[in-house]
Protein backbone atom coordinates (compact mmCIF):
# COMPACT_ATOMS: atom_id res chain seq x y z
CA UNK A 1 0.00 0.00 0.00
CA UNK A 2 1.34 3.45 -1.10
CA UNK A 3 2.05 5.73 2.41
CA UNK A 4 0.35 8.74 2.65
CA UNK A 5 0.32 11.50 4.46
CA UNK A 6 -2.55 11.48 7.15
CA UNK A 7 -2.63 14.75 9.52
CA UNK A 8 -3.02 13.72 13.23
CA UNK A 9 -5.45 13.98 15.85
CA UNK A 10 -6.08 12.18 19.16
CA UNK A 11 -9.11 13.02 21.67
CA UNK A 12 -9.35 11.85 24.18
CA UNK A 13 -12.51 11.43 26.92
CA UNK A 14 -14.28 8.86 29.54
CA UNK A 15 -16.89 7.33 28.86
CA UNK A 16 -20.69 7.26 31.14
CA UNK A 17 -19.34 3.64 32.16
CA UNK A 18 -15.67 4.71 32.92
CA UNK A 19 -14.21 3.46 29.92
CA UNK A 20 -10.81 5.72 28.81
CA UNK A 21 -11.99 6.32 24.91
CA UNK A 22 -9.37 7.32 22.34
CA UNK A 23 -10.55 9.38 18.93
CA UNK A 24 -8.14 9.32 16.38
CA UNK A 25 -7.88 9.26 12.34
CA UNK A 26 -7.62 5.87 10.42
CA UNK A 27 -4.14 4.91 9.83
CA UNK A 28 -2.68 2.02 7.49
CA UNK A 29 -1.82 -0.32 10.25
CA UNK A 30 -5.54 -0.16 11.21
CA UNK A 31 -6.52 -3.18 8.21
CA UNK A 32 -6.77 -5.90 11.20
CA UNK A 33 -8.94 -3.95 13.54
CA UNK A 34 -11.19 -2.75 10.73
CA UNK A 35 -11.71 -6.31 9.50
CA UNK A 36 -12.05 -7.77 12.79
CA UNK A 37 -14.97 -4.85 13.69
CA UNK A 38 -16.70 -4.97 10.21
CA UNK A 39 -16.86 -9.20 10.44
CA UNK A 40 -18.50 -8.72 13.97
CA UNK A 41 -21.07 -6.19 13.45
CA UNK A 42 -21.97 -8.29 10.06
CA UNK A 43 -22.09 -11.78 12.78
CA UNK A 44 -24.34 -9.42 15.16
CA UNK A 45 -26.26 -8.79 11.79
CA UNK A 46 -27.32 -5.17 13.65
CA UNK A 47 -28.05 -2.03 12.05
CA UNK A 48 -25.61 -1.03 8.75
CA UNK A 49 -25.98 -1.82 5.20
CA UNK A 50 -23.55 -5.39 5.52
CA UNK A 51 -24.94 -8.27 6.21
CA UNK A 52 -24.31 -12.09 5.58
CA UNK A 53 -20.62 -13.99 4.73
CA UNK A 54 -17.84 -12.09 6.71
CA UNK A 55 -16.17 -9.20 4.66
CA UNK A 56 -12.19 -10.66 3.27
CA UNK A 57 -9.11 -9.08 4.18
CA UNK A 58 -8.84 -8.01 0.32
CA UNK A 59 -12.04 -6.37 0.65
CA UNK A 60 -11.26 -4.25 4.05
CA UNK A 61 -8.04 -3.37 2.46
CA UNK A 62 -9.72 -2.12 -1.11
CA UNK A 63 -11.90 0.07 1.47
CA UNK A 64 -9.31 1.39 3.41
CA UNK A 65 -7.09 2.20 0.73
CA UNK A 66 -9.74 4.11 -0.75
CA UNK A 67 -10.54 6.26 2.33
CA UNK A 68 -7.14 6.82 3.06
CA UNK A 69 -7.03 8.17 -0.69
CA UNK A 70 -10.22 10.25 0.22
CA UNK A 71 -8.85 11.43 3.24
CA UNK A 72 -5.89 12.78 1.91
CA UNK A 73 -7.87 14.61 -1.04
CA UNK A 74 -9.97 16.11 2.09
CA UNK A 75 -13.09 14.49 0.69
CA UNK A 76 -13.56 12.45 3.83
CA UNK A 77 -12.72 12.22 7.45
CA UNK A 78 -12.63 8.59 9.39
CA UNK A 79 -12.41 8.78 12.94
CA UNK A 80 -11.51 5.66 14.94
CA UNK A 81 -12.67 5.09 17.84
CA UNK A 82 -10.74 3.17 20.55
CA UNK A 83 -10.41 1.32 24.21
CA UNK A 84 -7.45 -0.19 25.50
CA UNK A 85 -5.79 -0.26 22.16
CA UNK A 86 -8.78 -2.20 20.41
CA UNK A 87 -10.93 -1.37 17.55
CA UNK A 88 -14.52 -0.29 18.75
CA UNK A 89 -16.52 1.82 16.43
CA UNK A 90 -15.85 4.55 13.38
CA UNK A 91 -17.54 7.48 12.17
CA UNK A 92 -17.12 8.87 8.78
CA UNK A 93 -17.89 12.21 6.75
CA UNK A 94 -17.82 11.56 3.22
CA UNK A 95 -18.23 14.59 1.05
CA UNK A 96 -20.49 14.22 -2.09
CA UNK A 97 -18.93 13.87 -5.11
CA UNK A 98 -21.16 15.69 -7.37
CA UNK A 99 -20.13 18.76 -8.09
CA UNK A 100 -23.39 20.73 -7.33
CA UNK A 101 -23.35 18.89 -4.20
CA UNK A 102 -19.28 19.65 -2.84
CA UNK A 103 -20.96 21.54 0.09
CA UNK A 104 -23.15 18.38 1.24
CA UNK A 105 -21.77 14.92 3.13
CA UNK A 106 -23.22 12.00 4.36
CA UNK A 107 -22.20 10.95 8.23
CA UNK A 108 -22.21 7.76 9.44
CA UNK A 109 -21.00 6.23 12.99
CA UNK A 110 -21.07 2.52 14.31
CA UNK A 111 -19.99 0.87 17.60
CA UNK A 112 -19.59 -2.61 19.17
CA UNK A 113 -22.26 -3.65 21.27
CA UNK A 114 -20.74 -3.82 24.75
CA UNK A 115 -20.28 -0.08 23.83
CA UNK A 116 -23.33 1.29 22.51
CA UNK A 117 -25.16 3.90 25.51
CA UNK A 118 -22.15 5.34 27.08
CA UNK A 119 -22.02 8.32 25.46
CA UNK A 120 -19.86 7.60 23.05
CA UNK A 121 -21.94 7.86 20.01
CA UNK A 122 -22.69 11.20 20.77
CA UNK A 123 -19.31 12.58 20.94
CA UNK A 124 -18.28 11.26 18.11
CA UNK A 125 -21.16 12.84 16.36
CA UNK A 126 -20.07 16.43 18.10
CA UNK A 127 -16.42 15.67 16.62
CA UNK A 128 -17.99 14.51 12.93
CA UNK A 129 -20.12 17.31 13.10
CA UNK A 130 -16.70 20.00 13.77
CA UNK A 131 -14.99 18.09 10.88
CA UNK A 132 -17.52 18.80 8.69
CA UNK A 133 -17.67 22.68 10.02
CA UNK A 134 -14.01 22.04 9.08
CA UNK A 135 -14.13 21.04 5.84
CA UNK A 136 -16.51 23.86 4.84
CA UNK A 137 -19.31 21.62 4.45
CA UNK A 138 -22.75 23.25 4.89
CA UNK A 139 -25.51 20.40 4.67
CA UNK A 140 -24.75 17.04 6.48
CA UNK A 141 -27.22 14.12 5.94
CA UNK A 142 -27.60 10.28 7.01
CA UNK A 143 -29.43 7.41 6.73
CA UNK A 144 -30.92 5.56 9.34
CA UNK A 145 -32.82 1.79 9.67
CA UNK A 146 -36.82 3.13 10.53
CA UNK A 147 -36.42 0.49 13.34
CA UNK A 148 -33.22 1.71 14.79
CA UNK A 149 -35.17 3.87 17.55
CA UNK A 150 -32.25 4.32 19.47
CA UNK A 151 -29.62 6.22 16.65
CA UNK A 152 -33.00 7.69 15.25
CA UNK A 153 -33.00 9.13 18.96
CA UNK A 154 -29.67 10.30 18.88
CA UNK A 155 -29.91 12.26 15.77
CA UNK A 156 -32.92 14.06 17.00
CA UNK A 157 -31.02 14.96 20.01
CA UNK A 158 -28.09 16.41 17.96
CA UNK A 159 -30.65 18.56 15.82
CA UNK A 160 -30.74 16.30 12.50
CA UNK A 161 -34.46 16.78 11.19
CA UNK A 162 -36.32 14.21 9.31
CA UNK A 163 -36.39 14.45 5.42
CA UNK A 164 -38.75 11.48 5.24
CA UNK A 165 -38.76 7.88 4.83
CA UNK A 166 -38.17 5.88 1.88
CA UNK A 167 -40.66 2.63 2.86
CA UNK A 168 -39.32 -1.02 2.48
CA UNK A 169 -35.67 0.76 0.77
CA UNK A 170 -33.37 -1.70 3.34
CA UNK A 171 -33.54 -5.79 3.24
CA UNK A 172 -33.64 -6.68 6.96
CA UNK A 173 -33.71 -10.28 8.23
CA UNK A 174 -36.80 -11.84 6.52
CA UNK A 175 -38.78 -8.51 5.50
CA UNK A 176 -37.84 -4.87 4.92
CA UNK A 177 -37.67 -1.59 6.12
CA UNK A 178 -38.12 1.65 5.67
CA UNK A 179 -34.59 4.09 5.54
CA UNK A 180 -35.23 7.61 7.32
CA UNK A 181 -33.23 10.41 5.75
CA UNK A 182 -31.60 13.28 8.29
CA UNK A 183 -30.14 16.23 7.71
CA UNK A 184 -28.58 18.65 9.72
CA UNK A 185 -27.53 22.19 8.18
CA UNK A 186 -24.49 23.31 9.00
CA UNK A 187 -24.11 27.11 10.60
Amino acid sequence: MKKTMVKQFRYKFKSKKGNDVIFRYLRESDLDGMLEYINDLIAEDTYIGMYGKPVTRHEEEKVLKESLEKVEKGEQVWIVVEINGRYIGSGEVRQSTMRRQKHVADLGISLRKEYRNEGIGTELMNVLLDEARTMGLRLVTLGCFENNEAACHLYEKMGFARAGVIPSAIKWKDGYVGEVKFYLPLS
